[in-house]
């Protein structure tokens, strides 16, 4: 047996062993345990066959909702037609697009098609049997329709009057169907300021979405990892659990590293074994921090300091395991949920008349609801590699912090001080102006201006 896959996840196109003799053929079109071998491993609980009598008949194009959707496999066993199918899956990096191959009795392929997709098929010659087998019972309540020439999918049958039913006559258009597939998103760290932002970002597009945190399974045990990345099948998972305590990981080295490297692998390797993207959340801090210009995507890593290492060697298990991979570097990250510098400075100016804030580290704080936009956009794409994803724009940590006491109203006197003045156990970089040649390149939008994002903030609070 032969499986190819598509540029659809997914959907194969199979062929299986014919051996021929001076009586004929034969062929096994389904053994179970051989297919299962492929990674095709489905319960299929009932046959249909349809015959057409007229070449140019259209059928479809059909699907079933959830919770009856259909995974379904399809033969022609006489006759010959053009199989279609679309991807109706929010999210997929192939969503609304449309794949078509021959069936035919002569070439005996089949095609493979899993829940989430529409099908159809026109018949290319006269008296076409079809026959298809499925993993979900009919159910007349699940039964669904899309128009055959609907613009916003496009699919070119190369016909102008096929022959249709009342019923794929009348289907409606997908913008006014009730299909609801999606693909599925495993977000790590979903307890954090980030996890928090991306499952709601992916809520707000209708992405089914699972959020995790560390009372789920622990990233530094790879039995459990795998255990619950296998029963769950992602299609992509986002990883922003991190360890990130900056200072205290030049003490906590083996944990930062455990949690870090240790649990990016297992996800890594998991992610792997099931065919998912995988989504990583980076830092500024794998550059050593030096100079004024923007730290460009390919730039050469030295982290200064413990996390920022971990963090590096995270980013090359990622490049090292997978090819279905982004990495996003960020800076300076602010959010709703949970702790952060801002609400630091906020409780800061209701205690204090003075402070003193270093004037020599510059950089982008991140808005975690636009760092979040930026994520769900790029995760329904292929354009995979390494980007800087921060808001636009540059400042000190002294000019945030005069910024945010300027537009929430708080009267404190904030003196500049050089990083010499305010030491720390881990070593901070002062240059964390990063490059979004990247995201320029492959047509992904730069985020807003980081006082534009800080207003928004201050708002939500």
């Amino acid at each position: 047996m032969n499986v190819t896959k598509t540029n659809f996840k997914g959907l194969f196109v199979i062929e299986t062993n014919v051996h021929g003799d001076n009586r004929g053929w034969f062929t096994e079109t389904y053994t179970k345990s051989k297919f299962a071998a492929q990674g095709i491993d489905t319960d299929f609980v009932q046959d249909n066959q349809s015959y057409s009598a007229q070449k140019g008949t259209l059928r479809g194009i059909h699907f079933q909702t959830n919770p009856m959707a259909q995974t379904k496999m399809i033969r022609c066993t006489r006759g010959a037609i053009i199989d279609t199918v679309v991807d109706l899956r929010k999210g997929s990096d192939t969503y609304k697009q449309w794949y078509s191959i021959e069936l035919s009795a002569e070439n005996k392929k089949q095609m493979y098609i899993p829940k989430g997709f529409g099908h159809a098929f026109l018949t290319i010659t006269e008296d076409v049997e079809v026959q298809y087998k499925v993993d979900e019972y009919y159910s007349k309540e699940c039964d669904r329709s899309i128009k055959f020439n609907d613009p916003e999918i496009g699919i070119d049958w190369g016909i102008e009057n096929p022959v249709l039913s009342q019923k794929d006559l009348n289907a409606p258009l997908l913008k006014d169907s009730d299909a609801d597939f999606s693909i599925k998103v495993l977000v790590t760290g979903v307890e954090g300021q980030l996890g928090y932002d991306v499952v709601k970002r992916l809520n707000l597009l209708g992405i089914e979405n699972i959020g995790v945190d560390r009372t789920d399974f622990d990233i530094t045990d790879k039995e459990q990892t795998e255990a619950y990345i296998f029963d769950c099948k992602p299609d992509v998972v986002i990883h922003c659990a991190a360890y990130t305590a900056v200072d205290k990981a030049e003490e906590e080295q083996g944990l930062c590293y455990a949690i870090n490297v240790d649990g990016t692998r297992y996800i890594s390797e998991a992610c792997k074994k099931i065919d998912a993207k995988m989504l990583y959340i980076s830092t500024d801090y794998v550059f050593d921090g030096e100079g004024t210009e923007a730290q460009k995507e390919d730039k050469p890593t030295a982290p200064a300091n413990y996390y920022g290492y971990s963090k590096e060697q995270g980013e090359l298990l990622v490049k090292e395991l997978l090819e279905k991979y982004f990495i996003i570097r960020t800076s300076w990250v602010y959010g709703k949920n949970g702790n952060n510098f801002v609400k630091t400075m906020l409780k800061l100016g209701q205690t204090k008349d003075e402070i003193s804030v270093v004037n020599d580290q510059v950089g982008v704080p991140t808005y975690t609801p636009d760092l979040a936009v930026s994520i769900c956009d790029m995760l329904q794409t292929t354009k995979y590699g390494t980007y800087h994803v921060v808001n636009e724009g540059y400042c000190s940590w002294y000019e945030f912090v005069v910024e945010i006491f300027k537009q929430a109203g708080i009267n404190i006197k904030v003196n500049s001080i050089p990083t010499s003045e305010y030491p720390t156990r881990a070593k901070r970089p002062l240059n964390s102006r990063l490059s979004k040649e990247k995201l320029d390149k492959n047509g992904f939008n730069r985020l807003p201006e980081w006082k534009d994002a800080l207003k928004r903030y201050l708002d939500e609070l």
